[in-house]
């Protein structure tokens, strides 16, 4: 349990010490399981140590929730395509086996995006890997770049309401926790469609140079 002794730390610095996301911490805050107090600038500041009792069920609870997120956008991606609403991408009739493929590679995503929200450093290298992994698709099922990057758009917006509910479900969040999580999603899904667009544009050079 958190002593006198311990320092007081800063939202990130103290989600950093004990591992989980400023929105997990804040939480156990508004739920009293980690002390805290307001500056008069009105700044959290927390202590907190590894060996406070409340720390592991509440873990738990927080990877819970983290699954929550992951399936809760999978599924509005799910049933927004199947809704087919204006703002639907293009979907071309697809076999059983490519619709398989590319829900994997959806559900990868997800999961890529889950993760860049629990962690500063983002996994740049792994986005750029689904990118290409998009693109070999397309060249394999004949769909256009413009497509691709439409329905990339498309998944994009889908994620952020559920982010947006997600965080709101949590309790009020704070602007730059919001904007802090908006700007990992934009990073992520950015460099996918880089990654994507890049892999598009050589294997065109390529072909061009073998007619």
């Amino acid at each position: 349990m958190a002593t006198e002794k311990q320092p007081w730390l800063t939202l990130r610095e103290a989600s950093k010490q004990i591992g989980v996301s400023p929105a997990t911490l804040r939480a156990w805050a508004d739920e009293g399981r980690v002390q805290t107090y307001r500056t008069p600038g009105g700044h959290r500041r927390f202590r907190v140590s590894e060996s406070d009792a409340p720390m592991s069920g509440v873990r738990r609870r927080a990877e819970t929730r983290w699954k929550l997120l992951e399936h809760s956008a999978l599924g509005r991606v799910r049933l927004a395509l199947e809704a087919e609403s204006p703002d639907s991408p293009p979907l071309p009739s697809f076999t059983s086996q490519a619709t398989a493929e590319y829900r994997e590679l959806g559900r990868s995503l997800i999961q890529l995006l889950v993760k860049g929200l629990q962690k500063e450093q983002l996994d740049t290298e792994r986005a750029g890997e689904l990118g290409k992994a998009y693109a070999e698709l397309d060249r394999q099922y004949g769909i256009a770049l413009r497509d691709a990057v439409a329905g990339l758009a498309f998944f994009r917006t889908a994620f952020v309401e559920s982010v947006v509910e997600f965080l709101f479900g949590l309790g009020e969040p704070s602007a730059d926790q919001l904007i802090l999580w908006l700007r990992r999603v934009n990073e992520i899904i950015d460099r996918v469609c880089l990654s994507m667009v890049e892999y598009h544009a050589e294997n065109r050079v390529v072909n061009v140079s073998k007619k």
